[in-house]
């Protein structure tokens, strides 16, 4: 549930494209009311309200980004309920971002085990609520590169376990709940032409993150983790996209706080955290063509792995993500699409409805 924000339809989606695209002709302040429906196989369906406020800061001259305000509440099927605020802020002409989100959630996850050989073969049902807090602040140092600071903070209170589970024995890390609450430095280089829908253009952020009892925090652990990606536009509008993430933890972290597989964004066709373990490497592709008026389609496919650490990251441990998805633009000036996929993987699948592409 780490991203699933960037699936719900309407307030993260359609309020960050706004605020990807400068506006030069207008400063006035706006309030856009959004409904919400996505569904995916760690939610089902789900459905809400939120609302965009978009706004300019004084000093910022015509053409730089407005800063956004997002509020937003949902209800799924799985008994889960989601409330959040994201909030964008752009200052002096977009020299400085500030970016993050205050939430409270109530969520149902499942557990398999942990490694690429998972210990059960349906997920061990257990819930959590927790209040979030995530805080980025970003200077421009050159253009395209910002370099900044975060803080990240989620105090799980675990209250529902199956009472014969694995998670109810108390020998997995975390699994009576955590308080976590760290720090990093973060890089991002974005040369996308477009946010939602790029065409050519490269994307990459590294990120170094450290959760310590420095910071209050019941666990100590650091995360490095890249996410990169690179656009090429083919001829007659096709595109070749790819992208690469790693993520790679050091130290004792809690359960849930180790890299999980599956997902939306990545290795579609598994739950995300039907595997899970302290490293992670990812590769996908996707071909995205048009077809006719508003419609096109996208073929992708995948390979990644989960381990305990780089010994046991072998290739004979791969796993892999095929499938296709068809696309409806939503909007055509900022491209933003919604997203049906069906992935596939090794003895699982996945279905999803949501906006914008996975990456």
């Amino acid at each position: 549930m780490r991203r699933f924000l960037l699936l719900l339809v309407g307030a993260f989606v359609l309020g960050s494209a706004q605020a990807s695209v400068p506006t030069d002709t207008t400063r006035k302040a706006s309030l856009i009311p959004l409904p919400l429906v996505f569904f995916t196989p760690e939610t089902n369906w789900g459905f809400g309200a939120a609302a965009v406020y978009s706004f300019n800061f004084k000093a910022d001259s015509l053409g730089s980004r407005p800063s956004q305000l997002q509020l937003g509440f949902a209800y799924t099927l799985r008994d889960q309920i989601l409330a959040y605020l994201p909030f964008q802020l752009f200052v002096r002409n977009d020299r400085y971002k500030f970016y993050g989100e205050l939430g409270y959630y109530r969520y149902v996850y499942e557990f398999y085990g942990i490694g690429n050989e998972n210990l059960l073969d349906e997920g061990e049902l257990y819930s959590v609520n927790f209040p979030r807090v995530r805080l980025n602040a970003l200077q421009q140092v050159k253009p395209n590169l910002f370099v900044g600071l975060r803080y990240w903070l989620d105090d799980y209170n675990v209250d529902e376990l199956e009472v014969e589970g694995i998670l109810a024995s108390d020998d997995i890390r975390g699994s009576q709940g955590s308080f976590l609450s760290g720090a990093g430095v973060i890089a991002n280089y974005d040369s996308r032409d477009r946010i939602f829908f790029p065409t050519k253009g490269h994307f990459a952020e590294l990120v170094l993150f450290n959760n310590s009892a420095v910071f209050g925090s019941d666990f100590n652990f650091s995360k490095l983790i890249l996410d990169a990606s690179t656009f090429r536009q083919l001829p007659n509008k096709h595109i070749l996209a790819a992208n690469f993430y790693a993520e790679l933890t050091s130290g004792d972290p809690p359960f849930n706080q180790l890299s999980l597989l599956g997902g939306s964004k990545r290795m579609r066709g598994y739950f995300e955290g039907r595997y899970r373990d302290k490293q992670y490497l990812a590769f996908q592709v996707e071909y995205r063509m048009p077809l006719f008026w508003r419609f096109g389609l996208t073929l992708f496919g995948g390979y990644g792995l989960v381990g305990a650490d780089f010994s046991t990251l072998q290739t004979n441990n791969l796993l892999y993500s095929v499938g296709a998805g068809l696309r409806f633009e939503l909007d055509r000036v900022r491209k933003v699409n919604i997203r049906f996929d069906a992935g596939y993987g090794k003895n699982s699948s996945g279905m999803y409805i949501t906006v914008a592409e996975a990456f």
